[in-house]
């Protein structure tokens, strides 16, 4: 492989031979980089990898919609929704977006980053937008890119307590649907997706089988997506009998006349008129995961239950451990360290009385 040169302005710059077309024009591409290292390992990893050919004059905004094209048959409904989103708001019209692909730099790349933050978004949502836009770009040039995200920031978010969850459910009893839907969430513990997607014919016993989730489409249309290839997401859950006992028996859907976005806005309009601390519908499933690790459960049962294919985010839900239960096991631990401290003040005292 050639080797990098030193162009006038100091930085390093090596040319590679590419592709031959059909024509039998022969391609070549460049690489410029502030070192005469990176410079060359861009290259080797072009030569390197797989990558589309003849697209050199493609946008990055061509690149983020034909990667979406190429993968909308084996994504889910709700992932190409979300793609579509964000090629909508960040490359289709931005300037990052018409920047042709054989010309980006790293330093185009990380002005991308710093210009999404700059708009005020959320460094999850940052991230997202860097997770469409790196594997497109890689797919077309063979090229892998670093850059630096901004650091997450843990959200203020509350796990309601047994009382709480108690208080609520106790006010929400005679909406049925909303109700069904908090005792799936915090007992299973069930996205609401999927707990709007069950069936009947899926309770056997005091065991839901979860088989299905409904999300959102490209078209925003809620749409039953089926979760049996997926191997964390169908599993079989048993529930407290009293809460079968609540659902009862029936035909289709235990949920029909209101989507997840309309039981979440019931929720929150619930949890305020009961008087309770600000809290999500999803923050049920919080609750069921808190609960589990609480009592000792090992982790790989939690994963099981609530359909976690790793234990990374399920350990960030629970690691903020009920305020409740939280206090009770402070209690426990104080008590015993007190009872500790009590039988060496008596030993000392025995001491001090045989000494004397």
């Amino acid at each position: 492989m050639a080797t990098a040169k030193k162009t006038p302005s100091g930085k390093w710059k090596i040319t590679i031979y590419d592709y031959k077309d059909a024509a039998g024009k022969i391609h070549c591409r460049s690489f410029t980089a502030e070192t005469k290292r990176e410079c060359e390992r861009l290259a080797r990893q072009y030569k390197s990898t797989d990558r589309i050919h003849g697209n050199e004059d493609m946008s990055v905004a061509e690149a983020v919609r034909g990667y979406i094209a190429i993968k909308e048959s084996a994504l889910s409904p709700s992932t190409i929704a979300s793609y579509l989103r964000q090629y909508r708001n960040y490359f289709q019209d931005s300037d990052f977006g018409q920047i042709k692909i054989s010309r980006i730099k790293q330093t185009d790349l990380q002005g991308f980053i710093s210009w999404l933050v700059d708009k005020g978004l959320s460094a999850k949502t940052v991230k997202g937008a860097w997770q469409l836009v790196h594997p497109a770009l890689k797919m077309y040039t063979g090229l892998s890119y670093n850059v630096t995200l901004p650091q997450a920031t843990m959200p203020d978010l509350h796990t309601p307590t047994d009382a709480e969850l108690d208080a609520l459910i106790r006010f929400i009893r005679a909406n049925r649907e909303l109700c069904i839907m908090s005792l799936l969430c915090a007992y299973g513990p069930m996205r609401r997706s999927e707990a709007c997607a069950v069936k009947y014919e899926d309770i056997k016993g005091d065991v839901v089988t979860v088989r299905r989730s409904i999300v959102r489409n490209k078209d925003k249309e809620w749409v039953y997506k089926d979760t049996l290839k997926t191997k964390a997401s169908f599993r079989q859950i048993q529930y407290p009998h009293a809460v079968i006992e609540y659902i009862g028996r029936g035909e289709g859907f235990l949920i029909t006349e209101k989507n997840p976005d309309q039981l979440s806005e019931q929720f929150r309009h619930a949890v305020r008129n009961a008087g309770l601390p600000h809290f999500r519908l999803h923050d049920l499933r919080h609750y069921g995961a808190s609960i589990l690790h609480a009592i000792g459960i090992p982790d790989q049962y939690i994963m099981q239950r609530g359909g976690w294919a790793s234990d990374g985010v399920m350990k960030r839900v629970y690691r903020d451990t009920l305020d409740d239960v939280s206090k009770t096991m402070n209690s426990k631990i104080i008590d015993f360290f007190d009872h500790n401290l009590e039988y060496i003040d008596r030993n000392i005292d025995r001491k001090d009385k045989k000494s004397s």
